[in-house]
């Protein structure tokens, strides 16, 4: 094979591969959310990420908190949760985060913490009772994972779908070497959810 005809293909496939990402995660984005203008007091809950080995913030944790940011402005939110357990004796998904935040100017008046998550399960269960009295709640993370929260979010309290707005996480080509991984994990998950429907990932 020529060498240009084999580049052409490379390219070609990671062309390809990058678009699917960007259209899962573009309907990703739109599942889930409340129908309808939702007026009134919001919340934003920002599911974690295990930081680096050296404690440092993963590039997944920044861009979750960089969206969480931009959120909390643009919904003009009152409340911020971090939700995150410690790992491998690291310091907690959610502490990491909300320091970054911080960083970014969300007021340190509006963060609160959630430290003893250890699945994507557990960010909603334990998070959701920091928000309660809110009108509006938007779940803020790769778009295929925040839709995965707000499913979380429908299970476990059928009576917030309605109170489920939009991030607006999803940007186009926005972290696109990240959203490749994310998508792929993603689709992981939901194959095992059909084999095993008991299961829950992260």
């Amino acid at each position: 094979m020529r060498p240009v005809k084999a580049a052409l293909i490379v390219v070609s496939g990671v062309l390809g591969t990058v678009l699917l990402s960007e259209a899962l995660h573009w309907r990703a984005s739109k599942r889930f959310l409340g129908k309808g203008h939702v007026p009134g007091r919001c919340a934003v809950v920002v599911l974690g990420f295990p930081a680096r080995r050296d404690g440092r913030l993963h590039p997944i944790q920044k861009w979750r908190t960089d969206m969480a940011k931009r959120a909390f402005a643009s919904l003009g939110a009152e409340r911020i949760v971090f939700s995150g357990g410690p790992s491998r004796g690291r310091p907690s998904e959610a502490e990491t985060m909300a320091a970054y935040a911080m960083q970014l100017g969300v007021p340190a008046t509006s963060v609160r913490t959630e430290t003893k998550a250890k699945s994507t399960w557990q960010n909603i269960e334990l998070s959701l009772p920091m928000v309660e009295g809110f009108d509006r709640l938007a779940i803020v993370s790769d778009p295929l994972h925040a839709a995965r929260g707000r499913r979380f979010v429908r299970a476990q309290r059928p009576d917030l779908a309605a109170h489920l707005v939009s991030a607006g996480e999803y940007r186009l080509f926005e972290r696109w070497w990240l959203k490749v991984p994310t998508a792929v994990y993603e689709t992981y998950v939901a194959q095992h959810r059909r084999l095993r429907p008991g299961a829950r990932y992260r």
